[in-house]
């Protein structure tokens, strides 16, 4: 588990049997299609390179997301890997394309996409959690939902400090 402000200090769940073969294509696109956990990395991390020499704390906060959302891509691969999936980096439409990150170098712009996107991932993953039979997946889903959770409230702080300057 990560141990920084940008998750929350709760284990996430381990996934245990049974598996069932349509789980997978409830993650899939969550962890590596167009909005899913590898676009959240990259993202991130874009958003974290392009603010280092302007804004330290900005970019260091970006950094952290980043890092939280690789723990959550690799959460996910490792699920789909364990029931028994195809980890590709891709949805299930398309392999993960760096189209699919948002380029926007303002950061009040991108600060407002980036809680639009997180809302998004909120709705995304709790509608995988509903929609897989394993009980241990739907938990893992919704613990990934708290972590997505705190990071809205993270960039509303972000955006605040921001547009109050």
């Amino acid at each position: 588990m990560l141990d920084n402000k940008y998750s929350l200090d709760l284990p996430y769940p381990e996934l245990e049997e049974p598996f069932y073969p349509g789980d997978v294509k409830c993650i899939v696109d969550d962890y590596c299609g167009r909005t899913g956990e590898m676009t959240a990395v990259m993202q991130y991390l874009y958003q974290h390179y392009i603010t280092a020499n302007n804004n330290k704390r900005l970019s260091q906060a970006l950094k952290g997301l980043a890092l939280t959302e690789m723990r959550h891509h690799a959460l996910l691969g490792e699920a789909i890997a364990k029931m028994g999936g195809d980890p590709i980096i891709g949805g299930s439409t398309c392999f993960w394309s760096g189209a699919n990150v948002n380029y926007v170098k303002n950061p009040v712009a991108f600060l407002q996409h980036d809680i639009m996107t997180e809302k998004q991932a909120i709705a995304n993953h709790s509608r995988a959690a509903a929609c897989v039979k394993n009980p241990t997946l739907s938990e893992l889903m919704l613990r990934i939902v708290k972590d997505e959770e705190l990071h809205v409230t993270i960039l509303r702080e972000l955006l605040d400090e921001l547009t109050a300057l």
